[in-house]
């Protein structure tokens, strides 16, 4: 468990890499902690979210293309007789 301000702001960038299928090699983490050194001394109230912000441009990160979860609505018609 993460005791301190850079620890958990570390563990979060490393938890969001690994969900995002990027391997936590030595230079990804080095490059990681770089950022969180960035998010600390940029005065930020919260560097963990100046950190998280900032993620998916430093390791560029792209968005996420997912398939449709439904054919589209079309309108039609029974045709029942009246």
């Amino acid at each position: 468990m993460a005791s301190t301000l850079a620890e958990h702001t570390l563990s979060k960038i490393c938890d969001y890499l690994s969900a995002m299928g990027i391997s936590l090699t030595r230079d990804v983490t080095l490059h990681a902690l770089a950022l969180v050194e960035e998010g600390l001394a940029s005065q930020a109230t919260d560097p963990a979210s100046f950190v998280m912000k900032r993620v998916r441009e430093h390791f560029g990160i792209h968005d996420l293309t997912l398939p449709p979860a439904a054919p589209p609505i079309k309108r039609g018609s029974m045709r029942f007789e009246q």
